[in-house]
């Protein structure tokens, strides 16, 4: 194998690696970068084929992939791109790229094949236009299928790819009105009605195309799905003597195209449509009617105390009562309605041509009887009643998002009102809305505007009194609200995605801030709690943000306590257990927040997973006269005991709380009768006193 003269295109953003060692190999005589996606001057002399980089640079390029593709001709592109991100490969094979390789996954020995047969096939396509008999030799040795007719429709020549593609037998050959039957059905599978469509039709009579997608269908044999290249042939007098295609077996890959399409428009678990396939239908939805002049509604569905489902008989029941609940809405909706699961126990459903606006209400009312009747998911029989939220066209919204929108806020206020019931959107609740997306908007910026900042709540040790550690407790300085608290901004950061890139400045802010206080004051052994979201644990770049704060700072990891809910370890989703072993793996703590509201079993405390958890304040609140409240503590500080795992409580406010999580062996506290969340230079004085021999409880409440 020759080595090749290779022209690079991109940023760099992910390939470095992988072009450096490609420098050191054989089949790489000279390797050319440019991050312009575009050729160089001096391509035509120095390229035999172009590797472009398809990531993030393409969209922010402004150019569609295909066109940047059929730019870089007659040069073969192969895209690089990487495991996690096949489809972008896929899609540029189909937008004219001769292969794709994952950098991340390919040896050198299939790289070698792919090269050779870009370089080959381009050589071949260069070539077509000379009858020398030699290019018969040439078509022989290629991978791809080659068959040339002559201008009658006679097929002269099918090269050995061809045959093995269409399953031929070495020495068949076919009649004369194959050129009719061959490939004669589209990639939607309708019959070409005209015979001009047909690809050997179009390669004899001179048309030159690429990428024709056809299902070639044969007796008892599947159906096979080409891509095809077509073009005519010329004598030296330049004129048309017939025909030649070229073609691959993309059968599979339309096969994992369509799996990856589905799989990014439809739910995986109901079969419904998601948001964004919803969306787009909701999009169409609000054309017609305005076109039509006719009223649309949309309905935001939740499922009333779905979580007690999940907590109490586990989430494969919880599954297969959505999977219910989707089957339900199908079955009871209009032909032209539809209906798409928008995450969690949400659903969403848009009404068209119902007439009266009070017909909707009725839809609703039959949707509420219909999802409240019993459930019968294995052995175990549930109830389960739905709220309501019902946005009108126009009154409500002008477009998809404002009406889901409307939709979600008049649902949650007839959940504020008991759920089991249904409330439209009203001005009232304008305000509401109308704020949400004030905040939503502000969120995007927060970040770069530097308006986050964490307060820190101290946290003593019970039996002796003294500061042995700190919580980080994120808040938003808002340029119009002040200063936030996470209840008012935290499930806009986890329904808008923000929560990822908010999470990791938290991580990196707060250990950054305990690193100094540490090195500051002389005190290795202080320590910080930081709260995480459930979609942070759905995420492995969380490992990847912690890790690299420990790297900054170089903490012992052992003064890092990650907070997750008690339904996160009730859950044991796999990706989260997942995320849970890396976690524990750079020896940081984990600790189960709110412990004592819901049911957690002694399997999911005893799985090597948690270290502490802490007892929720509404235990604490009223423990000097709920005698069941007492019982509880006193239960839950012995088993942890038992298991070796460390108890704190939150929300202490009394002395007479504090001396009775004290009888009880309870290991650390925090609370406003310790300190309230205070900005970083007060904890400085804190600490500066702790130093000096005065606790926290000596001072008085900052």
């Amino acid at each position: 194998m020759s080595g090749h003269s290779i022209l690079y295109l991109g940023r760099g953003e992910f390939a470095a690696d992988y072009l450096g060692e490609l420098e050191t190999l054989p089949c790489c005589t000279m390797l050319t970068r440019s991050a312009a996606l575009c050729l160089p001057i001096d391509a035509a002399s120095v390229v035999d084929l172009v590797l472009l980089e398809v990531g993030p640079s393409i969209a922010q390029s402004g150019q569609s992939l295909n066109s940047i593709i059929h730019a870089l001709e007659p040069y073969p592109v192969i895209a690089l791109t990487q495991k996690e991100h096949e489809h972008r490969g896929i899609a540029a094979v189909v937008a004219g790229a001769e292969a794709y390789i994952c950098v991340d996954d390919v040896t050198v020995e299939s790289q070698d094949a792919i090269f050779e047969h870009a370089v080959q096939r381009s050589d071949l396509q260069r070539r077509l236009s000379d009858t020398d008999m030699t290019v018969l030799s040439i078509l022989k040795d290629i991978n791809d299928g080659v068959i040339i007719v002559d201008n009658a429709g006679h097929v002269l020549d099918i090269n050995p790819a061809a045959r093995s593609i269409l399953g031929l037998a070495p020495r068949s050959q076919p009649d004369p009105s194959w050129e009719q039957t061959f490939c004669c059905i589209d990639e939607h599978g309708e019959t070409y009605r005209n015979s001009a469509d047909l690809p050997l039709v179009r390669a004899r009579n001179g048309e030159k195309f690429a990428a024709q997608v056809a299902i070639y269908r044969a007796p008892e044999q599947p159906d096979t799905v080409l891509s095809l290249n077509g073009q005519g042939l010329f004598d030296g007098n330049r004129e048309l003597i017939g025909g030649v295609i070229t073609f691959r077996d993309i059968t599979e890959l339309t096969r994992r195209t369509s799996e990856l399409e589905k799989r990014a428009q439809f739910d995986e678990l109901t079969g419904l449509a998601n948001r964004g396939l919803f969306t787009e239908q909701l999009t169409r939805a609000v054309g017609r009617s305005q076109r039509k002049s006719a009223p649309l509604a949309t309905l935001f569905i939740d499922l009333d105390r779905f979580k007690s489902v999940n907590d109490t008989l586990g989430h494969d029941v919880g599954d297969a009562l959505l999977c219910e609940v989707a089957q339900r809405l199908q079955a009871n909706l209009r032909i032209g309605d539809f209906v798409g699961r928008w995450g969690g126990d949400e659903f969403v459903v848009c009404l068209e041509d119902f007439g009266e606006a009070s017909n909707a209400a009725a839809a609703a009312q039959k949707l509420l009887l219909v999802l409240s009747e019993k459930y019968e998911l294995g052995a175990s029989e549930v109830y389960a009643t739905p709220s309501i939220g019902i946005a009108m066209y126009p009154d409500s919204g002008d477009n998809a998002a404002r009406l889901i929108k409307a939709a979600d806020v008049a649902m949650f206020e007839a959940k504020k009102r008991g759920g089991d019931r249904f409330q439209y959107y009203s001005r009232a609740l304008n305000t509401q809305l109308a704020q949400r997306e004030e905040l939503e908007v502000g969120l995007r910026h927060a970040l770069v505007r530097d308006e986050f900042v964490l307060h820190y709540q101290p946290r003593i040790d019970v039996s002796s009194g003294r500061l042995i550690g700190l919580e980080a407790l994120l808040r938003w300085q808002h340029p119009r609200f002040g200063l936030l608290a996470p209840a008012r901004f935290l499930p806009i950061l986890e329904s808008s995605g923000l929560i990822h890139s908010a999470g990791e400045w938290v991580i990196a802010t707060a250990c950054r801030q305990l690193a100094a206080w540490q090195h500051r004051f002389e005190l290795p052994d202080l320590s910080l709690a930081i709260n995480l979201s459930t979609q942070q644990l759905m995420h492995d770049r969380l490992v990847q943000a912690v890790a690299k704060a420990l790297s900054d700072t170089t903490l012992d990891p052992g003064c890092i306590e990650l907070e997750i809910g008690d339904d996160d370890i009730v859950r044991q989703r796999s990706s989260e257990l997942e995320t849970l072993r890396n976690l524990r793996k750079l020896g940081v703590r984990i600790s189960l927040d709110h412990f004592g509201t819901r049911d957690v079993s002694f399997e999911s405390l005893d799985n090597g997973f948690i270290d502490s958890f802490v007892l929720d304040q509404s235990l604490i609140s009223d423990v000097e006269e709920n005698s069941s409240h007492q019982r509880i503590i006193r239960a839950a500080i012995a088993m942890a005991q038992g298991l070796d795992i460390e108890v704190a409580a939150e929300g202490v406010e009394t002395l007479t709380q504090l001396e009775f999580l004290r009888s009880c062996n309870c290991d650390l506290a925090q609370g406003f009768l310790i300190s309230k969340p205070m900005q970083p230079e007060k904890v400085a004085a804190i600490l500066r006193s702790e130093i000096a021999g005065t606790s926290l409880l000596a001072r008085g409440m900052p």
